[in-house]
């Protein structure tokens, strides 16, 4: 009897505590102690058919922003991109600060580019930035650099994988090896090469543990992940960016060794990320900075953050670039007019040529519409009381702008399952709602070379080949509706060369 006494008075504090934290908060289903709206999370999104229909389901109940508990941790979620921009960039002081736990803290503790917060953050950020810079981000070089492993990737290719006229690989291989070795040689001047027995784990354990991954991951406790009660989960879904990490970790090992044996020597400015960032410590190290956080554990964790981030979201995009390409014939076709037009057809599109091709522009955005990589963004934690459309926010709250839902609101994109490049053309007001990398303070650092890498890749690719679906061409749909990123389908791809 006191038991159950006990169990009904605490539960009913709990009820009275919920009640009063969502009267400062968008509004949402009401949610239950402990669990929250996990249930009804669940559910709605399996009916729906996946997280981002989930997602549309919550907004047209309760509004632009609304609110899920996850657990006992509440969460807002923005849907609508002039309330994002309200937010995000007018307000980005106030929405700048990372929310960190569970899966997004794993490995990285805390550090890195994409979980840490403070000075830390911004020392880290603006120094990746920087040095990025420095080896030509934005400048020819760095095209340079794409087009010397473009061309490197499909004349290899050649030698191993022609047959049937033209050059047959599988789709996620094909592009993570080229957009692998692009970012791999900048952080540590080494392309990979086929058969790399550490890059085939790193793919293979890679795809599974992104398809296992979901947003619930992000809310589990630090120490149950690392707990035993945990580890059958933890060991599946993030075993493989430990070996991500380790695999880090012999690199900087190994280039420290090169240079303590006089193999490896550092110009003034060093030639990779690596080296920039050994410089910086020894730097710091002669001007007596105290408890600087440029070190060794440091750079394996930043290496870790800028690898996933420059690897991962450009390679999957240009796979859903190929299936869409796949499908729709008569896109490919204008565009080999255009940059036909533009290059007369006897050399490579370069990002000069920028301006003068709106519909391969136009394309390139359209893809990432469609592929818009993460069913769930990431998110940022409140530190202060605001307002958020008029409607009251407590801090604590976590706050996320939804890209994926914005990608596909039928509101703004008619028909928004149909891989459409003209719709972008005839309105140029709809671009102003991609946003694939991200808003505000928090956006990808690597912006700039995604963006270079897609167009280069993509036009050079329209140039030089005739793309061919090895049997039926893939449908223009994700194999992980629930998983925290929107994996492409599964694919290969004939690439028949046009003679010139």
């Amino acid at each position: 009897m006191l038991f159950l006494l006990i169990f009904v008075t605490t539960l009913a504090i709990w009820t009275v505590y919920l009640w009063r934290a969502t009267q400062r908060l968008p509004k949402g289903p009401f949610p239950l102690p402990l669990i929250g709206n996990f249930h009804q999370l669940a559910y709605t999104c399996w009916k729906a058919g996946g997280t981002v229909a989930g997602f549309h389901e919550f907004k047209k109940q309760y509004g632009k922003v609304f609110t899920i508990w996850l657990g006992p941790q509440p969460t807002v979620h923005i849907t609508d991109i002039e309330i994002a921009q309200e937010t995000h960039v007018k307000r980005a002081n106030v929405f700048g600060h990372r929310y960190s736990n569970g899966g997004t803290d794993y490995i990285r503790e805390g550090r890195g580019i994409v979980a840490s917060n403070g000075e830390f953050w911004q020392e880290h950020r603006r120094f990746a930035l920087k040095t990025l810079r420095d080896f030509g981000l934005g400048r020819n070089l760095m095209e340079e650099k794409i087009m010397e492993e473009y061309r490197y990737r499909f004349q290899d290719f050649k030698k191993t994988n022609f047959k049937n006229g033209g050059i047959e690989v599988h789709s996620d291989s094909c592009f993570n090896l080229l957009v692998g070795s692009i970012i791999n040689t900048l952080l540590v001047s080494e392309r990979f090469e086929q058969n790399d027995a550490d890059f085939e784990k790193l793919l293979e354990t890679g795809t599974v543990a992104l398809e296992k991954m979901s947003v619930l991951d992000s809310f589990v406790p630090l120490w149950l992940m690392k707990s035993r009660a945990w580890q059958w989960r933890t060991k599946k879904v993030f075993g493989p960016f430990e070996f991500v990490h380790g695999l880090v970790e012999r690199k900087i090992q190994q280039r420290v060794k090169e240079i303590e044996s006089g193999e490896h020597t550092m110009s003034e400015t060093g030639e990779d990320f690596v080296d920039a960032f050994l410089i910086k410590m020894e730097k710091d190290k002669k001007d007596g900075v105290k408890d600087s956080t440029f070190t060794l554990e440091n750079l394996a964790i930043d290496l870790y953050d800028l690898w996933l981030a420059g690897q991962e979201t450009t390679s999957t995009t240009m796979v859903w670039a190929c299936a869409c390409l796949l499908n729709h014939p008569e896109v490919v076709g204008e565009l080999k007019r255009e940059l036909v037009g533009v290059t007369g057809g006897t050399r490579a599109l370069s990002l000069t040529d920028k301006p003068n091709t709106p519909f391969l522009n136009a394309t390139i955005n359209e893809v990432q519409r469609i592929a818009s990589i993460l069913n769930s963004n990431l998110f940022r934690q409140l530190e202060e009381d605001t307002v958020i459309d008029g409607q009251p926010v407590s801090a604590g709250a976590l706050v996320t702008v939804q890209l994926s839902a914005l990608h596909t609101d039928e509101a703004v994109f008619k028909n928004h399952t149909k891989f459409d490049p003209k719709s972008l053309m005839k309105n140029r007001n709809l671009e102003k709602n991609l946003i694939p990398f991200g808003i505000g303070k928090r956006s990808c650092p690597g912006e700039s070379l995604a963006r270079a890498e897609l167009y280069l890749i993509t036009g050079n690719l329209i140039l030089d080949f005739d793309l061919e679906p090895v049997g039926p061409a893939p449908e223009i749909k994700t194999t992980a509706p629930f998983g925290l990123m929107k994996r492409p389908p599964s694919y290969d791809i004939r690439f028949v060369p046009i003679e010139k």
